[in-house]
């Protein structure tokens, strides 16, 4: 049973006259299995099939019973090296602790010479029931997105363009069609200073201007070198209490300052969970302290000798914000790799810039507080992290690598009907060495969870094509309460294009609009949803299927310059 929808986008300035400054018609869900890492593509189960008489609209070819996941493996030996020639009896599949029979399986590698995209193994199918017949197809792969995140907030400059030096090379080596790069970096907002696109030389220039932004971590190394001056020159002569004062102040800010990190790297997430394919985000930062503050508590706790200072800490524990940043990426379908900018690096205390020692102690749990957070999440998600290295490259051609070279592996799942997260576990038989790297979670989508994020996705990005020719236009902007204003927009779909069924002397049809904005800074709208019916005499088709079919919606908008995604 096929999905039929299309996402239209327009740019709007309310206040001004009413123009269409872009109007891209784009394609919702059209697929029978839309594939990406870790994949639901879930066809509902129809009550009958689909009547014979149905007048205009994308017809309806057959009806399936099917709902497949997707799950992406890489496979590597003890050197990262990936391995190669394993079958689907080779694998074991588990969804929430229970094996799953894989009945779809395909290994994908782009590193090798080129050949013929491979075949999907259709194997025989779990003795449930009968299945309805399954065509076998070629696997067409679909992009890979990846975007390249610079946290110029939470790193050194020195540190940063040492990274981005290594990473345009690899751009340059690498990115291809039909894969699309994007650049990203945060400065106390989310910035994109290149969209998507398949040309290396436009992401390697977006990258060179971020090498002079300062950044923040600068003031968070000096914050803390000062606090760990007055410990070193105070412990021995009065009590932690101011001490202990101090660390709680920098650790307040600390991860104040990750709330606002970590919920930009979560837009970011959202704005790409309707992409189609494999997605990706390389996140370049010195680390995110997992319990901000931590280190400074042991300094505390090493010199004054006060076993306590470490409880302290405990207020100030992240794990919970990294599990939810974990959960987005999940649901969105985000793989995560991460890379920590600060290379190698000695855990003696003894660095050229500070003017004291730090005690050995602080400074080990300092590097792995701000490693820990970035191990976690890659590992979550299905990516890993690229730590202790002054040269990235290697690590790089291993994240190349994940994205080219993948075992898929597919599973039946019987839908619940709702918006539910799985736990999915695999093992390689007869390899005991083997690591795998796998998103461990997905949630199982309803079809409007999967429309709204298209719709979201859309106002970002621009998607696919238009198979229902909607066209979309603003009307003039009204003033409404306060600094904000009205904007009326009409939807207008070919009547031609639109299913219609008998219903005594009328044919009758039924559309569901989504639709949302977004401003040139970022700000955006909640999801609305309309549903509207379509009635026209059976008589009068002939002459009405020349015609549109429109309604309007009415947006609430401050003034500015906006994205509509319908």
């Amino acid at each position: 049973m096929g999905r039929t929808g299309s996402l239209v986008y327009l740019c709007y300035t309310p206040g001004e006259e009413a123009s269409v400054h872009r109007t891209r018609a784009l394609a919702s869900i059209t697929l029978s299995f839309l594939l990406i890492a870790v994949v639901v593509a879930q066809e509902k189960e129809p009550a009958e099939k689909p009547p014979a008489d149905q007048v205009g609209g994308l017809r309806f070819i057959d009806v399936t019973e099917v709902t497949i996941v997707n799950v992406d493996v890489r496979v590597t030996d003890k050197s990262g090296e990936p391995i190669r020639g394993l079958t689907a009896d080779d694998f074991e599949v588990f969804q929430d602790g229970k094996s799953q029979p894989i009945v779809n399986f395909a290994f994908y590698d782009e590193t090798a010479a080129p050949a013929p995209l491979p075949t999907p193994t259709l194997l025989p199918a779990a003795p449930v029931r009968e299945p309805a017949p399954v065509e076998k197809r070629e696997a067409s792969r679909q992009p890979n997105f990846v975007v390249l995140y610079v946290d110029n907030e939470n790193i050194l400059p020195f540190n940063r363009n040492r990274v981005i030096n290594r990473v345009s090379e690899w751009v340059r080596s690498t990115l291809a069609p039909p894969d699309q790069m994007m650049v990203v970096s945060y400065q106390r907002s989310l910035k994109i200073p290149q969209p998507f696109t398949s040309d290396a030389e436009d992401v390697t220039a977006a990258l060179r201007p971020l090498k002079r932004y300062t950044g923040g971590r600068s003031d968070v190394v000096s914050s803390r070198r000062q606090i760990e001056e007055f410990i070193q020159e105070n412990a021995e002569r009065e009590s932690p209490d101011r001490a202990l004062g101090q660390a709680r102040a920098f650790a307040r800010e600390q991860k104040n300052n990750l709330t606002f990190t970590v919920r930009a790297i979560q837009e970011l997430i959202n704005m790409m969970s309707g992409l189609p394919g494999s997605k990706s985000i390389i996140y370049i930062s010195d680390g995110l302290p997992m319990s901000p503050g931590l280190e400074v508590f042991y300094e505390i706790q090493d010199r004054y000798r006060d076993p306590g200072a470490i409880s302290e800490s405990r207020e100030f524990d992240a794990t919970l914000m990294f599990r939810g940043l974990v959960t987005s990426a999940s649901a969105s379908g985000v793989t995560l790799y991460t890379i920590d900018a600060r290379g190698l690096e000695a855990d003696l205390g003894i660095e050229a810039e500070n003017r004291v020692s730090r005690s050995t102690l602080s400074a080990s749990i300092a590097r792995t507080n701000y490693q820990d957070s970035l191990i976690y999440v890659a590992e979550q998600t299905g990516g890993f992290a690229i730590v202790n290295s002054n040269d990235v490259t290697r690590g790089l051609d291993r994240i190349a690598s994940d994205l080219n070279v993948k075992y898929s592996l597919g599973y039946r799942l019987v839908p619940s009907g709702a918006d539910r997260f799985h736990h999915v576990e695999v093992e390689v038989k007869g390899h005991p060495d083997a690591k795998l790297s796998y998103r461990q979670q997905f949630i199982e989508k309803t079809l409007p969870t999967e429309i709204g994020e298209r719709v979201m996705t859309g106002l970002a990005f621009d998607l696919g094509d238009n198979p229902l020719a909607i066209e979309l236009q603003s009307g003039q902007a009204a003033p409404a309460s306060g600094d904000r204003w009205t904007l009326p927009v009409e939807i207008r779909i070919p009547i031609s294009n639109l299913a219609l069924i008998p219903d005594g002397n009328d044919l009758v049809g039924y559309v569901m609009a989504y639709y949302a904005a977004r401003d040139d800074e970022g700000k955006q709208s909640d999801l609305q949803r309309a549903e509207h019916t379509l009635r026209v005499a059976a008589a009068d088709y002939d002459a009405a299927k020349h015609q549109y079919y429109s309604f309007s919606a009415s947006l609430l908008l401050e003034a500015g310059t906006y994205r509509v995604s319908v």
